[in-house]
């Protein structure tokens, strides 16, 4: 089974059918630099049209009358999600906070899994900025070496892709099988809509459900920076390469300065109507199950 690479945000991907999270630089970074420095220059536009017009309107109500209101940014995640309580119904910010934001992520049973998945991933070229991995590359005779399945392998992808990025938020090394189990500990002590966040990311951008997705990475650091949260931007990598950055966006969402939300309306994502299809398939219990299935393979 070979995953083929796929970089941060191409709009049209040379590996739309299939690709693996970057780990190292991003080369398309210098191509979108001449429209503002980096992301999705197209999603952006329409963000500031479509705040452009409620502000018009805003303003237009007061003019003819109506008593003056201070303007509102545009919640374009609760024009997109109209469901958002549904997933966290007791939070305040949407998906945040109370425990019912995300299902619960099942630790893989193989003690293999971490060294074989970090094996591949430096087989890859992980190291030099390079992001494939190969099933081939894997510790043979480990369950991710051998599940043959494409649902449960990608699935088994992505469980350890979000503890990359929870090893990254930890300060642990993303890198290695013991960083990755420093993930998965810090994992389970991160507020749900944290881990919600890391799920759906590690989902959105691998090859389940139509995929895969992805994030505009210079974007996220300019969320963080617009926000005053110039402390999560403390690896030269954050607002280059994913994990660095989901990394520190995590962070920024655990510490409750920063929602999944304002991720959404920062018109970072290339593919709302995708995104909003793994939050369910995570908030379900989709990807959980399908973990499930993938850790009871017979090895």
């Amino acid at each position: 089974m070979q995953v083929g690479n796929f970089q941060s945000y191409p709009f049209q991907s040379p590996y739309a059918s299939t690709g693996f999270p970057s780990v190292g630089a991003n080369p398309f970074q210098a191509g979108f630099s001449a429209f503002g420095g980096g992301g999705i220059n197209a999603i952006s536009m329409l963000f500031q049209l479509m705040s452009g017009i409620s502000q018009l309107a805003q303003g237009w109500g007061g003019f003819g009358g109506g008593s003056y209101q201070t303007q509102q940014p545009l919640d374009y995640a609760s024009m997109h999600f109209p469901n958002l309580q549904s997933y966290n119904p007791t939070a305040t910010s949407g998906y945040g906070g109370s425990g019912t934001g995300s299902a619960a992520l099942p630790r893989p049973s193989d003690p293999q899994e971490f060294a074989s998945y970090i094996q591949a991933q430096i087989a890859g070229g992980a190291l030099e900025g390079r992001t494939g991995v190969a099933q081939s590359d894997a510790i043979a005779g480990s369950r991710f070496g051998q599940v043959q399945d494409s649902t449960m392998w990608q699935a088994s992808l992505a469980r350890n892709y979000a503890y990359q990025f929870a090893a990254q938020a930890a300060g642990a090394n993303p890198l290695s099988a013991d960083g990755l189990q420093q993930g998965m500990q810090a994992f389970e002590q991160m507020k749900p809509e944290a881990q919600l966040f890391m799920q759906v990311a590690s989902v959105f951008k691998g090859n389940l459900l139509g995929g895969p997705g992805f994030y505009d990475n210079p974007g996220l650091k300019q969320l963080l920076e617009s926000k005053g949260l110039n402390q999560f931007i403390n690896d030269p990598q954050v607002g280059q390469t994913d994990v660095q950055t989901i990394g520190a966006i995590a962070s920024a969402i655990n510490s409750g300065q920063l929602s999944l939300n304002d991720v959404i309306n920062s018109g970072t994502i290339s593919d709302l109507n995708r995104y909003q299809q793994v939050i369910g398939y995570v908030s379900g219990g989709g990807f959980a199950s399908d973990l499930n299935n993938y850790d009871t393979v017979r090895i």
